[in-house]
């Protein structure tokens, strides 16, 4: 039965905090180039499960999280780690890395659908000059993650249709951004290893006078 290694996060809302880190940012970029009372840009689905328009999403630019997936590029990982206490280590599973795909949707129609060009351009040109956040320039990030990236992903028109679909909308000009990466890491311990010679900490060399040190019978 799995125990607490060193407690357990009471806060696992790393997904929804990230992204909306990433607007905060996004729509401060807006405002101070063109300041106006509410805001410019919304976390946001675009319809609602009616099938209605969501009103709040008018005329601002809609951040909508499309996808999820594994990230498979990491794959370096041991999990032995030295316990907090008694001097043994213990077995936790593998943290799990996860991208995010993200949609930015300009929900600008009829007269506004030129400012929703603009809007467009303005959020190509703020991940151009932003294309990776650390504790250093988004301060408030989760304490787990390192760094995170952002890629501009390309769809071709078959996937675009599918998208719009899933959405349940029509194209309005859109750009398309890949997040990563956003570890898991649980904290519950899987066993319980004694400190004996043979055993040692990740990264930590092994020692030459053991290897081999096993005498025929």
């Amino acid at each position: 039965m799995s125990e607490p290694w060193h407690g357990l996060r009471e806060d696992m809302s790393v997904i929804k905090t990230t992204l909306e880190l990433i607007r905060d940012k996004v729509n401060e970029y807006f405002r101070n180039a063109d300041p106006r009372d509410e805001d410019w840009v919304i976390l946001s689905n675009i319809l609602d499960h009616g099938g209605g328009v969501f009103e709040e999403t008018k005329d601002k630019l809609v951040m909508f999280l499309a996808n999820i997936q594994h990230e498979t590029a990491i794959s370096t990982y041991n999990s032995t780690v030295p316990a907090k206490s008694g001097g043994g280590y213990v077995v936790v599973t593998p943290p799990l890395y996860i991208d995010l795909f993200v949609l930015f949707y300009a929900n600008f129609l009829n007269n506004n659908y030129r400012e929703g060009l603009g809007i467009i351009s303005r959020t190509i040109s703020f991940f151009q000059q932003n294309p990776w956040f650390t504790h250093a320039n988004l301060p408030d990030l989760d304490p787990i993650i390192d760094k995170l990236t952002l890629e501009m992903t390309n769809l071709d028109v078959t996937d675009l249709n599918y998208l719009m679909g899933l959405m349940g909308t029509k194209y309005l000009p859109s750009v398309y951004y890949k997040i990563r990466m956003i570890p898991f890491r649980g904290e519950a311990m899987q066993a319980e290893t004694p400190a004996t010679k043979g055993v040692r900490t990740p990264s930590e060399p092994a020692d030459p006078s053991f290897e081999g040190s096993r005498e025929e019978p």
